[in-house]
């Protein structure tokens, strides 16, 4: 009868640690939802300002510029005060 309460007591206790293991799952998954949300406005904000840092140029050889932003341009890109600040706080916020 001993023998049979202490499993009874060693699977109680994994049960327990099992269930710790998936609230901290949860909380974490929380966590990067919340973290995906906050870029994906952030993504949001980017790409209106870009939008109309585009439009707010007449000069501005907007279709030349895009061609050449490609994933092939060996060029530094031309990045925004905001941007760099949005991208300092985002570094900051990570873990």
């Amino acid at each position: 009868m001993q023998l049979e309460e202490e499993r009874k007591l060693r699977i109680e206790q994994a049960l327990a640690w099992l269930r710790r293991e998936l609230l901290e799952m949860q909380l974490q998954d929380q966590e990067l939802l919340e973290k995906l949300l906050q870029l994906h406005s952030t993504l949001r904000e980017l790409k209106a300002e870009c939008a109309d840092w585009e439009s707010s140029d007449p000069n501005r050889d907007v279709f030349g510029a895009r061609a050449r932003s490609s994933s092939e341009d060996m060029g530094a890109p031309v990045l925004s005060r905001r941007f760099l600040r949005l991208r300092a706080n985002r570094r900051n916020s990570l873990p």
